[in-house]
C-alpha cells in the first residue's frame, strides 16, 4: 500500500472522491502519514481528525459544502432509506 497514491485510493475506495479530498484537504493531514496510520485519522468525534477538531471549524466546512453534504445525503438516503 506504499505506493498508493492519494488520487488512485479516492477513485477506488470512495463513492464521493472529490468530497473526500476537500475533507483531507480540511485535514491538512500529510498523506504518508494517513497510509501510515489510518486507524488514527477515521473518526472526528475522537479529535484526532485534524482541521475538524473544533466547532468553527466544522461550521466553516458544512457552510463552504453544504451542498455536496446534501447530495451525499440524499443518495444515501435513497439506499438506504429515509433517515
Amino acid at each position: 500500500m506504499s505506493k498508493l497514491s492519494k488520487k488512485r485510493f479516492l477513485e477506488n475506495h470512495s463513492s464521493f472522491p472529490q468530497f473526500h479530498k476537500k475533507v483531507l484537504k480540511q485535514g491538512d493531514v500529510e498523506w504518508k502519514l494517513l497510509k501510515e496510520n489510518p486507524e488514527d485519522y477515521y473518526a472526528a468525534n475522537s479529535g484526532s481528525v485534524p482541521g475538524m477538531i473544533y466547532y468553527t471549524d466544522t461550521v466553516a466546512f458544512a457552510k463552504k459544502y453544504h451542498l455536496s453534504i446534501l447530495q451525499i445525503l440524499d443518495e444515501f438516503e435513497s439506499d438506504c432509506g429515509k433517515l
